[in-house]
Order: C-alpha cells, then structure tokens, then sequence
C-alpha cells in the first residue's frame, strides 16, 4: 500500500462511531480511499441512512483527512451500495463487538 494512502487509512482509524464505540475503518464503513498527488477521495457508508450521528461522523472523516493531506483537496462520497451490515466488520471489529 503506498505511503499516503496508509497513512489516510491511519487517520480514517481515528474516527470513532460515538454510538458504537469503534472505529469506522474496522466497522467496515470505508468503501474506498484514494490519494493522489492533488486529492484525498474517500468512499464511506453508514451504518443506515438514517443515522442520526452521520453528518458527525462524516465531518469527522473530513478533519481527520485534512489533518494528513497536506495541500492536497479532500473529498468525501457517502454511498449505500452496498448496504452496511455486521457481515463487514474486520476481524478486530467482531472481537470488540461480538466477544
């Protein structure tokens, strides 16, 4: 993986779900992530769309990114293709969760 995508991958490990308690790359909610030498573009889904903290946890990815992207222009894509389900929890996520 190359340097600034792990590292944004890094930040993205900063964002806590505030209802879950987890963050939102072992959640699964990091659909794709690309970095190149003008743009930081993240794909990411909710846990529903109707989540109540999403606009926080969105604005939450954003910080976190422009805290790593240095000159570089970030975007966020929210999408619901495919539909989160506890299926896409990492290994660690359904350790924290599941015990």
């Amino acid at each position: 993986m190359e340097q600034g995508k792990r590292v944004a991958l890094i930040a993205l490990g900063s964002v806590i779900d505030p209802e879950v308690g987890l963050d939102i790359v072992n959640m699964g909610l990091v659909y794709g992530l690309e970095v190149t030498p003008a743009r930081v573009d993240a794909r990411l889904t909710l846990t529903s769309q109707g989540c109540p903290l999403g606009p926080t946890i969105v604005q939450m990815a954003r910080e976190a990114l422009e805290g790593v992207a240095g000159d570089r222009a970030v975007a966020i894509e929210l999408s619901w293709d495919p539909p989160w389900s506890p299926a896409m929890l990492s290994e660690e996520g359904r350790r924290r969760l599941m015990p």
